[in-house]
């Protein structure tokens, strides 16, 4: 009985070790065809992307090149950068001062874009830069104050005005400039002060900074503006003649016989100041308080300017007027021009005692004195010689002889006549 139990037993023993291993084959044969799946999957992908690479062009190799590149790194190809510096005498357009940049017609180039440019920025001493450009080339470059423009001990602050003009009349533009500039060192650290420079230009588009004309005007003029440099130059001067500009008779008769006068004038004379052929009429005050006034015409208008006390002097068609006056020991120079139809103070001077209530002598028994021109002080010497380099004593005659004035009416027939 226990043969037949383990014959048995055997024979299911059997039987299961065989479906186990049908189990093991099926799940072999799944496997395997899952992954044969998978393969050819990532190869028919691996076809199509070569396929794709061949049709555009590219290959892996490049596209990871490519890649790695993006990071600029060294060997990258990138867009090249645009260059910052171009045809403008080396300076970079960063520096460029754009509200003192302008597009204007100069002889004898024609149409030119003026540039000025900020002063590098590694060397505090260095100087503005000032090029014209004409079709993105630079066609002439304006020469430096200093050597290598390079200051002696100012630092730049900005370019305060720049003018187009022709004032020496040869046919060919000059250029004026007025930059401002402060001590880099000294005692008058943190004060600033303008400087003028004046070029001439040329046939051959080139200037030539006028050193001696520069240092001229900046000694002479107390407020360096455009108009008080025209006016130091002589530009502005005009040549009409009575035949072109008659209305100034009838201008100035109508203000001399509506003028409302607190106290009556002395007395009147007729002057030529400025260049023209119509004259200045001179009110002289009948004390000294009252001082003269000067009237002149522009553009149809009578214009005055009251003077200071009764003396002056002026340069005969010179264009140039002095009021030299004064008492108790204060005394000054106040040097005018006329510039756009206005008379204009373009310099001055004052000297006298310290203390008016207690002067001082010297050995020789003169009365000691401090002078100032433009507001420096300076020696009587010196400031003699900065007074005589704006206004030339020399050629000055007074204003006007006490005893010749004219009466009201008698200024009103003389202006009359002129016409005549």
């Amino acid at each position: 009985m226990k043969s037949i139990q383990r014959f048995f037993q055997l024979i299911l023993g059997c039987v299961l070790i065989c479906c186990m291993l049908t189990a093991c084959q099926k799940d072999s044969q799944t496997t395997a065809t899952e992954d044969n799946k998978t393969s050819e999957v990532q190869q028919e992908q691996a076809e199509n992307k070569e396929t794709e690479n061949n049709e555009t062009g590219n290959n892996p190799t490049e596209e990871a090149i490519n890649q790695e590149n993006t990071n600029n790194e060294p060997g990258s190809v990138t867009e090249e950068p645009k260059a910052t510096e171009e045809a403008n005498g080396g300076n970079e357009k960063t520096n460029l001062i754009e509200d003192q940049t302008f597009e204007v017609t100069l002889k004898p180039f024609g149409k030119v874009r003026f540039e000025s440019y900020q002063p590098d920025a590694e060397e505090p001493l260095a100087d503005v830069t000032f090029a014209i450009v004409k079709d993105e080339e630079v066609v002439s470059t304006l020469p430096g104050v200093f050597e290598n423009n390079i200051r002696a001990n100012e630092m730049f602050n900005q370019v305060e005005a720049v003018s187009f003009l022709d004032y020496n009349q040869d046919g060919w533009d000059d250029i004026i400039i007025i930059c401002s500039y402060s001590p880099a060192s000294g005692p008058d650290v943190g004060t600033g002060y303008s400087e003028v420079r004046i070029y001439s230009g040329s046939e051959d588009g080139t200037f030539t900074f006028e050193e001696e004309l520069s240092n001229d005007a900046n000694s002479a003029l107390a407020e360096k503006t455009i108009q008080s440099v025209k006016g130091f130059i002589g530009v502005g001067r005009t040549e009409s003649s009575v035949a072109d500009d008659v209305s100034f008779q009838h201008a100035y008769v109508e203000y001399l016989q509506n003028a409302e006068e607190e106290d009556p004038f002395e007395g009147y004379a007729l002057i030529y100041l400025d260049d023209d052929d119509i004259p200045e009429v001179v009110e002289v005050g009948s004390f000294e308080a009252m001082g003269c006034k000067i009237l002149n015409y522009s553009n149809g208008e009578v214009r005055e300017t009251q003077l200071n006390r009764l003396y002056f002097s002026y340069i005969e068609r010179g264009n140039l007027l002095c009021n030299s006056e004064g008492n108790m020991d204060n005394y000054y120079d106040l040097v005018y021009s006329i510039i756009d139809g206005e008379m204009i103070l373009i310099a001055y001077g004052y000297y006298g005692a310290e203390d008016n209530s207690n002067v001082q002598f010297d050995e020789a028994g003169e009365p000691i004195y401090v002078y100032e021109w433009n507001g420096v002080k300076m020696e009587k010497e010196e400031y003699e010689k900065e007074l005589n380099a704006v206004y030339d004593t020399k050629k000055a005659v007074d204003g006007y002889v006490w005893g010749e004035l004219y009466s009201k009416e008698e200024v009103i027939l003389a202006i009359e006549k002129l016409g005549e």
